[in-house]
């Protein structure tokens, strides 16, 4: 049933053009979110990052990424590893095969630079604040058995990923197409989930981004997020728009 609820949510999302695609790869929407070092403490820290699709002109262009990531760390005081492997998380949608089969075939041609793994991330059609208590906090402490993306889900995820012993560091990359709304909404639970900032402040990053908000659809199920944490473990957390 959720899988359902994930396509018919898709289809309208991207009929109603809630994603805006970027025309080219874009480094000044790039951010680096956090550096992890893996559980057993032997292996140098994994890296996460954010930003928009890596495809200029039809192809994924590996140097300038790497190059934009690596001063990102930097400017954040994070040393960029030497060698990697690349994981690329992305959150496109079925409408976005054409940019997904640019990147599939990519890390298809070359799999000992990194691979790709697809998280399709759609948002929520109904957000917070339209739902009076006591209903608001019974669906938020529900949230993985109706909310298509499964933010609680996909944090643990992240946390597996990033904690992992690897032969190499691993580079994780988040994205969507404009890197600013499916990936506000990833990006912005994960703020909350792992570097404990406040809602307020994670949704500044994602406004940041471009000279718009993010999306509705995004803000939504980011928004549902905070009042799981609030209503499950974080009790102080203000899950309240600005």
């Amino acid at each position: 049933m959720k899988c359902i609820v994930a396509l018919v949510a898709c289809a309208l999302l991207s009929l109603g053009f809630v994603h805006m695609a970027s025309a080219s790869f874009d480094p000044k929407r790039v951010r680096f979110i956090n550096s992890v070092q893996p559980k057993d403490g032997t292996k140098a820290p994994n890296l996460l990052f954010r930003g928009n699709l890596p495809v200029t002109n039809g192809t994924f262009p590996l140097d300038t990424v790497i190059a934009t990531l690596s001063n990102a760390a930097q400017e954040q005081g994070h040393q960029f590893p030497k060698q990697f492997y690349f994981v690329d998380l992305s959150l496109l949608d079925p409408l976005e095969f054409k940019d997904e089969l640019v990147l599939i075939e990519f890390f298809k041609n070359n799999p000992n630079v990194g691979k790709y793994i697809n998280w399709i991330t759609v948002g929520d059609l109904i957000g917070p604040s339209m739902v009076l208590q006591p209903k608001r906090e019974k669906m938020a402490k529900n949230i993985s058995a109706w909310q298509p993306d499964n933010l609680p889900e996909k944090m643990n995820m992240l946390d597996n990923l990033l904690e992992a012993t690897y032969d190499i560091p691993r580079v994780f990359y988040i994205h969507c197409e404009a890197g600013m709304d499916r990936t506000g909404e990833m990006s912005g639970s994960y703020y909350l989930h792992a570097l404990n900032m406040t809602f307020k402040d994670a949704l500044a990053i994602d406004n940041s981004i471009e000279t718009r908000n993010i999306s509705i659809y995004s803000q939504n199920a980011f928004q549902w997020y905070c009042y799981y944490l609030q209503y499950t473990t974080e009790a102080w957390r203000d899950c309240t728009l600005p």
